[in-house]
């Protein structure tokens, strides 16, 4: 990046008194000043172009309505209901991310509302996201003669991959989303504390920042481990960085004895620890990680996957196992070669760790979980793409190739937005990807009993009863709207209308 000279004094502007620039002493060339010109206006382009990317894909979001969670977690929840409700929580579990939605009805906001900030909090995160691989490929990827035609096209590729759309469009998914705008902040405030130690002030910015994501969601306690991993994707000495994170081991410190005295916090864990054994854990969540690789960054989206705590090892537990030991042996044996690989495939499996690991949850994987880990195989594509146009003839292709990419992208997040316009048509479209599923049977008829459509509703309650015989609340719902109902369950997939 082209950096403007120090001034060795005098005026600087064109009135009386101002020097001419002098070559070599110090002030900025005509053709430097110039240059400067030029790169702060392809710079601003390509902000507005990305910002602009997000809002076209996303557009039709602002229609969406609530959904699933947002009944219990928004909706009927003091805590975010109101600024007075949320007061009289505390102490609670993610009390920022509840103060923003208080606010928005606080204001008079609905739906409308909390779907616009959803999208602005991830036109920031692809902004903060940019910013990032702009400081960063040039050391992570030396040989990239583009670098920050890279950089960008990452960020682009992160803003409008589908598998971000349940942590943008989904309005419970805001937990995931915001958190990551202040570990991005953290990461980028502790990236420039780094370069000017002189200023003490700077290094307190990332642990605040890290405070605040820790209180909008738990799992943002990976944070001060990304400057470890860039370090060990650079080959820089660990041990000095290890060091200077000593004020996010206080935050860290801090937000365990919060936890400790937060009894919502209790019930959390406790729920957690008892879902299942740490065999079974383990052997679910290799399952997942595989179902995230092939299915959530493949652009296959669903909001109830079909996945299930194995009974006993199988062959696809065994291929889901070699899956995930290719990409660690690739990230190791591509740290001298290639570092940009080696850090994005780092990036990955630290961003899933906090949710996708030991702790167990009620769901072995969402896609919304994968929201902030895109980024890094989203960076692997960019330099991909960069590479290919630093070849003889390639350029055009490579460039063709990544708009039609961005283009896919686009389209897939879009259709994908319109399945979040109802709750008939969002467990429609899940019961077409996940149709051997009770839950999404239960949710497909309750959402259209919702809409009055008793005999539909009384067929998807048929199914989730055929799926799963002891559903209690599927015999419940059925007799509700289909009193004495003995008829056969037919369960093909739903059709989206």
């Amino acid at each position: 990046m082209l950096q403007p000279s120090s001034s060795s004094g005098g005026s600087g502007g064109n009135g009386v008194g101002a020097r001419a620039p002098v070559p070599g002493d110090g002030t900025p060339t005509a053709s430097a000043t110039l240059a400067l010109a030029r790169f702060g206006t392809r710079t601003g382009l390509a902000l507005i172009i990305l910002v602009a990317a997000v809002l076209v894909a996303y557009a039709n979001a602002l229609s969406a309505s609530y959904q699933f969670d947002d009944f219990a977690a928004i909706l009927a929840h003091p805590s975010a209901r109101s600024l007075a409700g949320w007061w009289h929580a505390l102490p609670g579990i993610r009390p920022l991310l509840k103060l923003g939605y208080a606010l928005t009805f606080d204001l008079g906001g609905g739906a409308v509302a909390i779907h616009a900030t959803n999208i602005a909090i991830h036109a920031a995160n692809a902004c903060l996201l940019w910013a990032l691989w702009r400081r960063w490929l040039p050391r992570l990827a030396p040989s990239l003669g583009r670098v920050e035609a890279a950089a960008w096209l990452a960020a682009v590729l992160f803003a409008l991959h589908p598998a971000a759309t349940e942590a943008v469009t989904y309005a419970s998914g805001r937990s995931i989303s915001l958190a990551a705008t202040f570990v991005l902040a953290a990461v980028l405030a502790d990236d420039v504390a780094r370069e000017r130690p002189s200023r003490r002030a700077l290094a307190w910015i990332g642990p605040v920042l890290f405070a605040l994501a820790l209180a909008v969601r738990e799992t943002a306690l990976v944070m001060p481990a990304i400057p470890l991993l860039r370090a060990w994707a650079r080959g820089d000495p660990l041990r000095a960085t290890l060091r200077s994170l000593w004020p996010y081991a206080l935050v860290l410190a801090a937000a365990a004895l919060a936890a400790i005295a937060t009894p919502g916090y209790h019930v959390f864990f406790g729920v957690s620890l008892s879902t299942r054994s740490l065999a079974g854990q383990a052997m679910g969540q290799l399952l997942a990680h595989a179902y995230l690789i092939t299915h959530s960054l493949a652009g296959a989206t669903n909001i109830d996957p079909d996945l299930r705590v194995p009974a006993a090892w199988s062959g696809t537990l065994s291929a889901s196992l070699l899956l995930l030991a290719t990409l660690v042996a690739t990230m190791l044996a591509a740290r001298r070669r290639l570092p940009w690989l080696a850090f994005a495939i780092g990036w990955y499996f630290l961003q899933l760790a906090p949710a996708n690991s030991l702790l167990p949850r009620l769901d072995l994987a969402n896609d919304r979980h994968v929201y902030l880990a895109l980024a890094g195989p989203m960076l692997a594509l960019a330099c991909v793409f960069a590479r290919a146009a630093g070849r003889a003839h390639g350029r055009v292709p490579a460039g063709v190739a990544a708009c039609m990419l961005c283009a896919t992208f686009a389209v897939a997040t879009w259709k994908r937005n319109a399945d979040y316009r109802s709750e008939v048509a969002l467990w429609q479209a899940t019961v077409r990807d996940s149709p051997r599923k009770a839950r999404a049977w239960l949710n497909l008829g309750y959402a259209y009993r919702l809409d009055g459509d008793a005999p539909r509703a009384a067929g998807a309650y048929r199914c989730a009863l055929a799926l799963d015989p002891a559903n209690a609340q599927a015999l419940i719902d059925l007799d509700l709207v289909a009193p004495g109902d003995t008829t056969p369950a037919t369960c093909a997939a739903a059709t989206v209308e």
